[in-house]
């Protein structure tokens, strides 16, 4: 996968832009609502999202000014640019490709015939309990902005309408994900334990559709 450009905004940055796209934000407010919604589905460290505003002020993508409180830490300001804005617009209206997918889980259990099947099955289940959690914590998430601004097809919010997208992908994500550690856990009752593995075998042949 070839490298971003320099002067090409990351997908961090496009997010924070996207976060500054209503008004002007203090880095710390930017932080908190990374940390409330963005982060369920593009993960960064607080040292990185400070990192990106300060390379997005070099590239010209927002402007920051510095304000002074009295025994108070100082706040610093980030607004989007025109710059910015078209930027975050021409990424908006661009293709997303398939992403390659990199799941530990998925990379375990591919490796995993050295061990007892009912090892492997226990911790599918364990796996998908925590699934099982996120889902729930999404779809309490969901009730509550429900019950404040009315379901996806009523609300006047149209940003939340959006928001509630995104949500809904993560809701079922995780309940798919949790189905499919019952399912695996439950397969593995029939996978018989052997103390030798073929020198090759059709695991070997695992291949892509298109080769």
């Amino acid at each position: 996968m070839s490298k971003p450009h320099p002067r090409t905004p990351t997908t961090l940055q496009y997010a924070l832009l996207g976060l500054l796209g209503r008004r002007s934000l203090t880095g710390y407010e930017i932080l908190k609502r990374f940390t409330r919604s963005v982060v369920f589905f593009w993960n960064a460290r607080q040292s990185q999202v400070y990192a990106a505003l300060d390379r997005m002020e070099q590239l010209g993508l927002v402007t920051s000014r510095v304000v002074v409180q009295q025994q108070r830490p100082n706040r610093r300001h980030y607004t989007m640019t025109a710059a910015g804005r078209a930027a975050l617009r021409g990424w908006l209206e661009g293709e997303t490709p398939a992403q390659p997918v990199k799941d530990e889980m998925l990379l375990r259990v591919f490796f995993s015939d050295p061990l007892p099947a009912r090892q492997v099955a226990a911790s599918l289940l364990r796996h998908g309990k925590a699934h099982e959690r996120v889902r729930a914590e999404f779809e309490a998430i969901r009730t509550a902005l429900e019950e404040r601004y009315g379901p996806i097809g009523s609300t006047a919010d149209r940003p939340l309408a959006f928001r509630y997208l995104v949500l809904e992908q993560g809701i079922r994500f995780e309940r798919m994900y949790a189905d499919w550690c019952r399912w695996a856990a439950g397969a593995l009752e029939r996978v018989r334990d052997r103390a030798h593995t073929p020198e090759r075998t059709g695991a070997d042949l695992i291949v892509s559709a298109a080769e």
